[in-house]
């Protein structure tokens, strides 16, 4: 595939953060890429004996009667073999393909298992697997379905893959509040300012085709953001700046973090105040919903850590393996509090917090308090206000 084409297929990827019903197309368009039958993306849910595997996104020529049904009946098989696929999959940023040889002590083996052989029956003789978000390793599960002609995993399935992996798993984490508004209403337009998260959407020249209620907020708020006399979009510090004209440049600029893209968020510290904003950008060719079919623009989220927000703690603490302690901090550092104010209402030294928080840090993979909140939110959280009552 021609540069101009693969860069064509990524940004297809990326117009799915507003329009999630673009997924079954656009899989299908990476599994032709790949030189795949198809490609799913699974999400675990429930615990203990109650887990289940499903599957809200796949390529576009499966049946979903026949997907829905394979998924049932091989449930407890499909779990274990994506269990065997995290496992094996490293613990850095690295996003990796692992392949369906390491499913079974041998061949014989693993031709002999009932799901196998359903598969073989529908033309899917090989697989291969994939973590996609490597904080919260039950959501964005990728995998690849190969027929017998395509033989087993060559070099090139794993390149091919290597290129758009990344940027299925960025449009996938960064896209959660939008699709916690599609799942809830009709029309994201609508709503969007039920957003806690500020979104701004921009054309091809930077300039502001919409924005919502807290996008507007932080502007009036905080020296970050400001709309400049063409109406584009423009951040008050050079090297902010540098680092939005950056990622509004070349396709390569996005997805460098694999599986933890909330490492690639640009992150601007508000003077005279003790949190930042946590801003993330991705390329967006369209936004039929705002009206814009052709826009070749840019989305940008804008998080504001100084806000409060509810975080999913028990999911946290098990995700993490984190102490109740540490949780409770977690907690507090999502509300928007300082180390200090924590200490204060835990009773407890601010070396003793200044400790705890680092330990987090270690135990969450983040660099600092932005990337933490950040993670801590895309986990279990709502980033939808509740509908104002009538008056």
């Amino acid at each position: 595939m021609k540069t101009v084409e693969l860069n064509d297929l990524i940004l297809a990827i990326y117009d799915t953060m507003i329009n999630s019903n673009g997924w079954a197309a656009v899989l299908e368009r990476v599994s032709r890429y790949i030189g795949a039958r198809g490609a799913f993306i699974f999400e675990l849910e429930g615990v203990g004996n109650q887990r289940y595997i499903r599957a809200p996104y796949y390529s576009e020529n499966y049946n979903p009667e026949l997907v829905s049904s394979y998924l049932a009946s091989h449930n407890d098989q499909e779990l274990l073999d994506q269990d065997t696929f995290a496992r094996l999959s490293r613990p850095t940023d690295q996003i990796q393909l692992i392949s369906d040889e390491v499913l079974a002590e041998s061949e014989t083996e693993l031709q002999s298992r009932h799901n196998v052989r359903q598969m073989l029956k529908w033309g899917i003789r090989y697989r291969a697997g994939a973590l996609l978000n490597k904080d919260q390793v039950n959501l964005d599960r990728f995998a690849l379905q190969f027929s017998p002609s395509a033989g087993p995993l060559s070099k090139e399935h794993f390149e091919r893959a290597a290129l758009l992996m990344p940027h299925i798993a960025k449009a996938l984490n960064v896209s959660r509040p939008t699709k916690q508004l599609a799942d809830k209403f009709q029309s994201i337009a609508d709503c969007i300012d039920m957003l806690v998260i500020g979104v701004c959407i921009t054309d091809a020249e930077g300039r502001v085709v919409h924005l919502n209620q807290e996008f507007q907020r932080q502007i009036a708020s905080y020296p970050v953001f400001r709309k400049d006399s063409s109406g584009r979009l423009v951040m008050h510090s050079d090297s902010l700046g540098g680092a939005l004209t950056e990622l509004r440049g070349s396709l390569d600029n996005h997805g460098r973090f694999g599986a933890r893209p909330r490492k690639e968020a640009i992150i601007s510290v508000i003077e005279n105040r003790p949190h930042t904003l946590c801003i993330e950008v991705a390329p967006l060719t369209s936004a039929n919903e705002f009206g814009e079919a052709k826009l070749n623009g840019h989305i940008i989220y804008s998080m504001d850590t100084g806000n409060s927000y509810a975080i999913d703690r028990e999911m946290l603490t098990s995700v993490f393996s984190l102490t109740q302690a540490e949780a409770s901090i977690l907690e507090m550092l999502a509300e928007g509090m300082t180390n200090l104010q924590i200490s204060e209402r835990r009773a407890k030294s601010v070396e003793t917090v200044n400790s705890q928080v680092k330990s987090i840090l270690e135990k969450t993979q983040s660099a600092n308090r932005t990337q933490l909140i950040r993670v801590a939110t895309n986990i279990g959280a709502s980033f939808v206000r509740a509908p104002s009552s009538p008056k």
